[in-house]
């Protein structure tokens, strides 16, 4: 077996592993550069990138497994060769649909061509999928097998991958984090499964960062408290992550306000969420959302307050309501990477996040990070105890070295 990391070694996102023996190979991941991590490309030179690597090396069996959606983790599975199979979980591959879905609509609304989201909608639906299970069943590309366990990270359906070839066994993280609502088995499901390992690669978003993260739980309730000041409470978040919507959900209920969404991609998302997890997890997954029409709801919304789950896209409807209402009792959560408005060359990349914040009187910032803390990253190294551990998804410069580990 020979582990080659294509990228993600000395960057955030953007990455690609290829795992091989000599007859078959997988990449775990496909993934775009991130706006401000790894050297920025075009199109076409992404493309040509992702044809070069399967023309270098082939194998008679090769195949993509993906471990979520997050662009960069995913953007380059356009350009995939044809005849390779891409696979990804059930639920990453309903909400991708639907994301795409929804892109080819907002081309045809706006006059665009719809093609290339169409295109690769298409690519979409030939994904094969995995089931989310206790106990996964194993699959196998040539003479390498995968099992996909799953992982809590801040997108919907996020997976970890035991691969086992040429008698070496290798535990791939993805991205992954313990203090979500679906993280706290983590190292019980480690200590359970990734048994007798050589190689564990694992993310280091956060090697550089001291602070501990607070819990989706203490997000919840941290959100509560500051909802019951105001009438008037606009969230910014991700329309994906399923564990920070089901965060606000709680919140809203404590304080009995209805929750109201500005994006199809939000209203499609918690439908999904709800159709797929409600009856397994219970209530926190359990979403009824008004889909926000101005002209429907605006004086019932006044009269009763809300909670208005929003992304940065929709500034220009949100500035429209928010003039209609007292500016004293209103309120932003900002509940996305503060990077995104503080960092100068975040903000000079997309000012969206900037000027959303600055669209509001009050705001205050309650958000906890997707990714492992330091302190999980060393529990989980200890837990699965490798002969080698490979360290990627980390900014430049930041070494495992900082956790008294050498990788």
């Amino acid at each position: 077996m020979t582990i080659t990391i294509h990228r993600g070694l000395d960057q955030i996102g953007g990455c690609i592993t290829e795992i091989s023996t000599a007859t078959s190979r997988i990449f775990v991941d496909m993934g775009q550069n991130l706006p401000g991590n790894g050297e920025k490309t075009t199109p076409a030179q992404d493309k040509e990138m992702v044809e070069g690597l399967f023309k270098n090396n082939p194998k008679a069996h090769e195949a993509v497994i993906y471990t979520h959606a997050h662009e960069d983790h995913i953007g380059l599975f356009d350009y995939v060769p044809k005849g390779v199979p891409q696979m990804i979980g059930e639920g990453a591959k309903d909400v991708l649909l639907e994301k795409y879905r929804l892109l080819c609509k907002a081309d045809e609304a706006a006059g665009n061509d719809p093609a290339t989201n169409l295109r690769k909608r298409a690519k979409l639906k030939r994904f094969k999928t995995w089931p989310r299970s206790r106990d996964p069943k194993p699959f196998s590309v040539g003479d390498i097998q995968i099992t996909p366990f799953f992982n809590c990270h801040s997108i919907y359906d996020s997976y970890m991958f035991l691969i086992e070839a040429d008698g070496k066994r290798v535990w791939h993280m993805g991205d992954y984090r313990q203090h979500g609502w679906m993280g706290g088995k983590l190292l019980q499901l480690l200590r359970w499964r990734a048994t007798n390992i050589d190689t564990l690669i694992t993310e280091g978003t956060m090697l550089g960062r001291e602070e501990e993260c607070i819990t989706e739980k203490e997000v919840s309730e941290k959100m509560a408290h500051v909802m019951r000041s105001f009438k008037y409470v606009f969230v910014l978040t991700s329309a994906t992550d399923i564990e920070r919507l089901a965060s606000i959900n709680m919140a809203a209920r404590q304080v009995n306000r209805p929750i109201y969404v500005s994006s199809g991609l939000l209203n499609a998302a918690m439908k999904i969420f709800t159709r797929r997890e409600a009856k397994t997890l219970g209530d926190l997954f359990y979403f009824r959302p008004r889909y926000y029409d101005a002209f429907k709801h605006l004086e019932s919304m006044k009269q009763q307050g809300f909670v208005m789950i929003t992304n940065v896209g929709k500034l220009a409807d949100m500035d429209y309501l928010r003039r209609e209402l007292s500016e004293a009792e209103t309120l932003l959560i900002y509940s996305s990477w503060d990077g995104y408005y503080k960092d100068p060359e975040q903000v000079s990349i997309n000012p969206m996040y900037a000027m959303f914040r600055g669209a509001f009187h009050n705001v205050v910032d309650i958000h906890t990070s997707g990714h492992a803390d330091r302190k999980t990253i060393k529990q989980v190294i200890e837990t699965v105890h490798p002969k080698e551990v490979i360290c990627i998804h980390k900014e430049k410069g930041q070494s495992l070295e900082s956790l008294g580990i050498h990788d």
